[in-house]
Order: C-alpha cells, then structure tokens, then sequence
C-alpha cells in the first residue's frame, strides 16, 4: 500500500526543503543592502576630489544658529569657508598633512594640529568634523560603526558611530552618485543640521584649481 501525502504537506515539505538552502528574506535582503552599499563605498572613496555648498545649523542646551557653508577636499588638503551666526561668525578652515589652520572674519588666525582641536578650542563647537567629512558622503568614518540601516539601493540612512546618532533624510543623483542632501547628527546636547544644495565629485586624477 503506497502512502500518499496531501498537495498541502508536498508544498510545506518543498518550501521547508529551500529554506535550508537560502537565508531567511531579511537576513537577505540585508546582506545584499550591504553589498550594494560596499560597492558604492568602494567608488566613492576613489573621488578624492569634492566640493559642496549647503546651509549648516549648529546648536546645543546653551547656544546655537546657522549659515552657509562650503566645502572642499583635495589629497591631503581640506577647506571649510563658513559665513554665518555660529561660534566665532564668518572663517575659513584649512589643513592638510602639516596640520589645521583657522581664519576668522577679523584677520585673526589659529593653528592647532588637527581640525578637530582647532574647532572645538576656536569656534566651540564639539563635534568631530574629520568625521563628518565621511558622514556627509553617507558613510561611516574609518575604525568601525555601532550600527548601520541601509535602504533598497545601498544608501545609508542611519548611523550610530562614536557617540553620534546619525540620520540621513533624502538623497539626490549627482552625476553617477546618489548623495546625501539632507543630515543630522546627534549626541548628548549637541544637533548638527546640514543641508546640501550642491555636490561636486571631480573625476579621479582631476587637476587642483
């Protein structure tokens, strides 16, 4: 006598069958978002050459206010030129391998050994800008993240890194790459708010102006 199995259980023992060939959907759903976003990371790090503009907002439990920002990077060198009511008022940031030096709007000028040191002793504001310089391109800086979302495409779009909760709000195509064009960072008391208007991603191996 032949023991036939209803249509219902062959498909339960089928589906049973390929779950232990594949992951779960959201375990792969994840791997590949991560994927994605690796891919992407992996070109963005070879456009060492950026510029972008945008509005920046900085506050904490005691001050705060706003103003424009732009931004470049080259090897080896970074410029910050910021007009607005933040910290000391209108400066302009430079560093490179020699260490970081801060302009203000009187004529004055600050060196320190990094950017980090020079900002926060200068203009007050305690925030890790060589670490946003990879937030702001929608990634997490080197030495490892807490904890990363990813959305369809490999964007991030949240990231907890070094006491920082970030937030990624929209991203827009700029040539080849979509970007960030709107981000928060949070820790403790402090809130930075940067809005993107512009990005520029120069081709590798584009000369300086």
């Amino acid at each position: 006598m032949k023991l036939r199995l209803p249509a219902f259980a062959i498909l339960a023992l089928t589906w049973t069958l390929q779950s232990c060939t594949t992951l779960p959907p959201l375990e792969a759903d994840r791997a590949e978002r991560l994927r994605l976003h690796g891919l992407k990371s992996d070109r963005l790090v070879e456009q060492d050459r950026w510029n972008l503009s945008g509005k920046l907002a900085i506050s904490n439990d005691k001050d705060g206010g706003s103003g424009k920002l732009q931004w470049r990077e080259n090897p080896g060198y970074t410029r910050m030129d910021f007009h607005g009511t933040l910290g000391r008022g209108a400066w302009r940031l430079e560093a490179d391998r020699s260490g970081a030096r801060l302009e203000l709007a009187d004529g004055s000028a600050y060196q320190d050994q990094t950017v980090d040191q020079l900002v926060q002793k200068q203009v007050g504001w305690e925030i890790p800008v060589e670490s946003l310089s990879w937030w702001v391109r929608g990634m997490a800086a080197p030495g490892g993240a807490e904890e990363r979302w990813f959305d369809e495409r490999g964007n991030l779009v949240r990231l907890n890194q070094d006491g920082w909760s970030i937030e990624f709000g929209k991203y827009r195509s700029f040539g080849e790459f979509e970007m960030p064009v709107r981000l928060t960072a949070m820790q403790a008391d402090w809130k930075v708010k940067l809005v993107v208007r512009r990005w520029e991603l120069a081709p590798e191996g584009a000369p300086d102006d």
